[in-house]
């Protein structure tokens, strides 16, 4: 069998031989089910952090545990720009944080304009973030990387700014995903770009994203 192309966060999972999707599932949707068996990824995204409280939340996180299909908390975070109130968004990132720690879950990280916040939980954090989406610049990317996050990035790399394609270049394969979040386009374009940009032939750099996919969730076997 080839080496899969992995999209690691995405709201349009594609399942083939070619394809490893990791949908991201909104947790109000998946809280009562007990049957996903593919990999994937949930949580109460920041957008609807109005909407439940932390009983709630707390509730359905412990129900969802029990997936078998379940590798990951997310996506989560705290988003300075949408409507919802920004400490209750600290509130359930917090609860996120503390289930993920307790069941050794890595966490899937929503960022807008709250990096300062972020960082002070991923210094104390004992599981990996995944900044879902990432185009950061140069000095934020280096901050990231001494914390030993990863950085999963999307579409934008096909159209990528010089300020971003500085940023990119310093961060370690290893420490490295792809992602079509919300878009229909396709996980291969953004390993072919990527394989352009960091002068790697397209086969070891499938072969990087399945070793750091498989050295993370260390569970999950992609034979």
């Amino acid at each position: 069998m080839s080496t899969p192309f992995i999209d690691i966060h995405t709201h349009h999972p594609v399942n083939s031989e070619e394809i490893i999707s990791v949908p991201s599932l909104f947790l109000q949707d998946v809280a009562s089910k007990n049957d996903i068996t593919r990999p994937f990824s949930t949580a109460i995204h920041p957008w609807h952090a109005a909407s439940f409280s932390p009983g709630q939340v707390r509730s359905m996180l412990e129900s969802v545990i029990k997936q078998p299909g379940l590798i990951a908390i997310g996506e989560t975070g705290l988003d300075k720009v949408c409507s919802a109130d920004f400490q209750q968004q600290k509130l359930l990132f917090e609860l996120h944080l503390d289930f993920a720690e307790n069941h050794h879950k890595p966490l899937i990280i929503h960022a807008v304009k709250s990096w300062n916040e972020l960082i002070l939980y991923l210094k104390h954090a004992k599981v990996p973030f995944i900044f879902h989406g990432y185009t950061g610049g140069v000095e934020l990317t280096k901050q990231l990387i001494d914390l030993g996050c990863y950085f999963s990035v999307g579409m934008s790399v096909l159209k990528i700014t010089p300020r971003f394609r500085d940023a990119f270049q310093i961060i370690p394969l290893s420490s490295l995903f792809f992602e079509t979040d919300n878009s229909s386009g396709n996980i291969k374009e953004i390993y072919l770009e990527v394989s352009k940009i960091a002068d790697i032939p397209l086969d070891r750099l499938k072969i990087q994203i399945k070793e750091n996919f498989e050295n993370l969730f260390t569970n999950i076997d992609l034979e």
